[in-house]
């Protein structure tokens, strides 16, 4: 199996303004586009503040909100950008990941006026949501090059208003069956990273779907999916030759080779009845692969599927798993060849890659601040999910390169008066050149995170930055006034 070209770090630098990602934004009109970039980087340079503590002054807040409501202002034409800019960074690597998921945005409903065209998700709560594909290196470092497909949506079910339904039917985010999502996902992935030399999406156990699976083999697309759990496998030509996978994989022989990986904490806040509260423990792991041939539900046509198709399957099992403690255990249903044990713990690490959205969606809600936003039309949410979507991703950038590139020289993405105030507050930190793990340090340090509590967290993060913008301000005024004395 080829690997991957390693990330060189200035392809991924990041710039807290923005403005290099979003210069060839259009929307139809000069002056609104340079408005559009100005906003953004208000927003990208303290991402934790609301629009109107983040805006230098009211007209700014109104010249938001008037961008925002534009009918230009559409969610994908905003992205469209960095779209491109994603592509561009991803052809740097010959392979690169595709990591798929969905998250969803409620808002509570209070006692005053329901905010507009926004499905009802629940008796007290409305919104929608969010379908997105992150690009991801597949060298190992797992770096976040940017989105590559994004489907805000809703289900026609949980609107009963005819003029919401035609907003989302614009939008193209009436969905009742979800499923579609993941291959259409998949495909506009595709048509954006076609310069890519190779493509891997990855999905959790929702992506599991024959009418998902089968499409991505018969159009040569690479994948790594979690199989939701047993399935029917045809052991004959006939139909009725059937067996279940499980019974196929207990006739495989265990690999001798064993893996240690490290699985990150899950708070009870945070738990699921598929993914249970557990801490931090290192799991020793080991695999074993074959090959099958999936067979057709019952309960699909034959006219729309095939009766079968081949699929390469790594089951991965914990040893001895602490008491208390779920094992891990993870059925991949892959394309990618398994001749090898390296074969098999690539396609491991591929899977595990697919957690780096998560990572994403917690950015863009806590970090980035999304969730907290009061705007109070579907139109003004969109349009500000595209902007803070971007602002997440620079923020996943930074981390990404504080903790892998730790020692590269990183000044060029902070201004000479950022860098001389974190060297005044944080001058132990500080004391020797700027480095991405430095800068990273002062500016969690900022956001009052403590060293001995482990890696800053998103918010953490947000608050330094924000922090460090507030100085800035402070320090640039004092500046002038002293110029003009």
């Amino acid at each position: 199996m080829r690997k991957a070209r390693a990330m060189k770090p200035t392809t991924m630098m990041a710039d807290l303004t923005l403005s290099d990602e979003l210069q060839d934004v259009d929307l139809g009109d000069k002056r609104r586009n340079e408005r559009f970039v100005k906003i953004a980087g208000r927003l990208a340079a303290q991402p934790d503040k609301s629009v109107p503590d983040a805006m230098e002054n009211h007209a700014e807040v109104e010249a938001y909100y008037r961008l925002m409501s534009n009918d230009a202002a559409e969610h994908q034409t905003l992205l469209e950008p960095h779209f491109e800019k994603t592509s561009r960074r991803s052809e740097a690597s010959q392979i690169v990941l595709v990591a798929h998921d969905t998250t969803e945005f409620a808002y509570a409903i209070h006692d005053e006026p329901s905010r507009e065209n926004l499905a009802r998700l629940r008796a007290n709560q409305q919104g929608f949501l969010w379908h997105a594909s992150l690009a991801v290196s597949a060298d190992g470092t797992r770096a976040p090059l940017g989105l590559v497909a994004s489907r805000p949506y809703v289900h026609a079910s949980q609107i009963k208003d005819q003029e919401t339904l035609d907003f989302w039917r614009a939008q193209n985010g009436l969905l009742d069956n979800e499923q579609t999502r993941w291959l259409d996902a998949v495909e506009a992935s595709e048509a954006r990273l076609e310069d890519v030399d190779e493509v891997i999406h990855v999905m959790d156990r929702e992506g599991d779907d024959f009418n998902t699976l089968f499409p991505m083999v018969f159009s040569g697309y690479g994948f790594v999916v979690r199989m939701t759990g047993d399935r029917s496998v045809s052991t004959g030509p006939k139909r009725s030759e059937k067996a279940p996978l499980e019974a196929v994989l207990e006739e495989v022989e265990w690999s001798k080779s064993i893996r240690t990986v490290e699985l990150s904490a899950r708070p009870k806040r945070k738990a699921s009845k598929s993914h249970r509260a557990r801490r931090f423990r290192s799991a020793r792991l080991k695999i074993r692969a074959t090959r099958v041939e999936l067979r057709r539900p019952d309960n699909l046509p034959a006219a729309n599927s095939p009766a079968r198709f081949g699929v390469n399957v790594v089951e991965v099992s914990e040893i001895r798993a602490p008491k208390g403690e779920d094992p891990v255990r993870w059925l991949l249903v892959t394309d990618r060849p398994i001749d090898t044990d390296e074969d098999c713990w690539q396609i491991v690490d591929w899977y595990r890659a697919r957690w780096q959205i998560e990572e994403y969606f917690k950015a863009l809600k806590t970090g980035a601040a999304y969730s907290k936003l009061q705007h109070r039309s579907a139109q003004t949410l969109l349009a500000a999910l595209s902007v803070k979507a971007m602002v997440a991703w620079n923020l996943l950038v930074i981390r990404y390169l504080g903790r892998n590139h730790e020692d590269v020289e990183a000044s060029g993405w902070i201004t000479s008066a950022q860098l001389a105030i974190l060297r005044m507050k944080r001058p132990k930190i500080m004391k020797r050149k700027a480095t991405a793990g430095r800068i990273m340090a002062a500016v969690a340090s900022l956001g009052g995170h403590i060293k001995n509590n482990g890696p800053a967290g998103w918010q953490v993060l947000g608050r330094g930055w924000a922090q460090l913008l507030e100085l800035e301000q402070g320090f640039l005024i004092a500046r002038q006034m002293m110029d003009e004395m």
